[in-house]
């Protein structure tokens, strides 16, 4: 119990109205806990404190007997109750298992149930796969049928774990139910403290000794690959997942499987160059077609198409094609292809090209060359 001088309002504490429902009290109990666990706060000095000033208030205040006698005497009225310690509580015991309203503080109405260990039913583990994948198959996409590694129900048991399939037997230990149950008595009433069976670890049932099946040596279930249809959408690029539901490990004691997670592994293209769903591209042009400019065929991830090349075009300009890049995957959408125009410039010359360069070049004028270039320019002029 909180030492007198640092006691508040319980009402206060918990930030509701004297004439809150249980409901509410349990809702902000809930937030305030979640808030000053130690757990979750693992380096706050004072989390402690306040929580078990949260736990005593929400004790008070749930109870309607005790709640009755502290809206009629304050703190003095519950003077000499026993409180619940709660420093050796965690957060697991608090918001999982069989929950804190039902179980936690139901030893102060004359009976409890302690939080039990018994396996419940669990979700099977999920499972990754790497997926190779070329250039186009993730474009236009792929439908493929894939050989999942796992665990499947014995075919000579049929998950039973006994030679022929034939049942287990009732536990003797737990009678069947999975539990050992101990009832102590306290000042507080009985207190059932339940835990998993050891003997049938919770199951309920045993197999008979020396009847185990010998194909999956009693386990129940053998290892297999298992053939999945996998739809991948267009548009995929590496590191990717793809989820296919319910094709994972399978469940325990009857819960749902896992799912199967494709990790995708693109392949490069010669020339192709993706950045997200853009598509990126150097296209090479002679230094004549970029002086007069000319109309050019192009590929694309769907075809061919044309674009311009104005006259005078310069080495790196980028000519974008709106909506010709790779798909938005599950999306009717797409992104932009971007062409990147490189002029190439011939390495070697015959003495007839060189001369016919050299005429060209008397013929032209010149002065683009240092367009922008004022004091560049004047300087040049007066040298002739």
């Amino acid at each position: 119990m909180l030492s007198e001088k640092k006691k508040r309002d319980y009402y206060e504490v918990l930030g509701v109205s004297r004439d809150a429902d249980l409901k509410t009290i349990k809702k902000e109990f809930r937030k305030l806990a979640r808030k000053y666990h130690p757990d979750m706060k693992p380096d706050d000095p004072d989390a402690e404190e306040k929580f078990k000033e949260v736990a005593e208030a929400f004790e008070v205040l749930s109870d309607n007997e005790k709640r009755a006698t502290y809206d009629r005497f304050g703190h003095a009225g519950l003077s000499g109750t026993p409180f619940r310690d709660f420093s050796g509580i965690s957060f697991e015991d608090l918001f999982g298992g069989f929950g804190i309203f039902e179980d936690l503080f139901s030893a102060f109405g004359g009976g409890s149930r302690a939080r039990t260990s018994r396996p419940r039913v669990r979700r099977g583990l999920d499972v990754r796969l790497n997926l190779e994948m070329s250039f186009d198959e993730a474009m236009t996409g792929l439908k493929k049928k894939i050989k999942v590694p796992n665990w499947a129900q014995c075919p000579s048991c049929h998950g039973t774990k006994v030679k022929g399939g034939k049942s287990q037997i009732e536990c003797n230990t737990c009678q069947g139910t999975g539990e050992i149950r101990r009832i102590q008595r306290s000042a507080f009433g009985q207190i059932v403290n339940i835990s998993t069976c050891p003997i049938c670890h919770g199951e309920g049932k045993n197999v008979p000794k020396g009847a185990e099946c010998q194909t999956c040596d009693g386990i129940g279930k053998v290892k297999q690959f298992r053939t999945v249809s996998a739809d991948i959408p267009p548009g995929v690029d590496s590191g990717m997942r793809v989820v296919i539901q319910g094709e994972g490990r399978p469940g325990e004691l009857g819960g749902p499987p896992g799912d199967l997670f494709l990790v995708i592994s693109v392949d490069e293209h010669p020339f192709f160059h993706r950045n997200g769903s853009d598509i990126l591209m150097e296209y090479p042009i002679s230094f004549i077609e970029a002086i007069l400019g000319t109309k050019l065929e192009v590929p694309t991830i769907n075809g061919k198409e044309t674009i311009k090349i104005d006259p005078g075009t310069e080495h790196g300009k980028i000519i974008t094609l709106r909506n010709k890049g790779a798909p938005y995957p599950n999306s009717s959408q797409r992104g932009d292809m971007h062409v990147g125009i490189v002029v190439k410039l011939p390495k070697k010359l015959n003495k007839t090209s060189k001369k016919a360069i050299r005429e060209l070049d008397k013929l032209i004028d010149k002065q683009y060359v240092f367009e922008g270039n004022d004091e560049l320019l004047k300087i040049l002029s007066s040298l002739k």
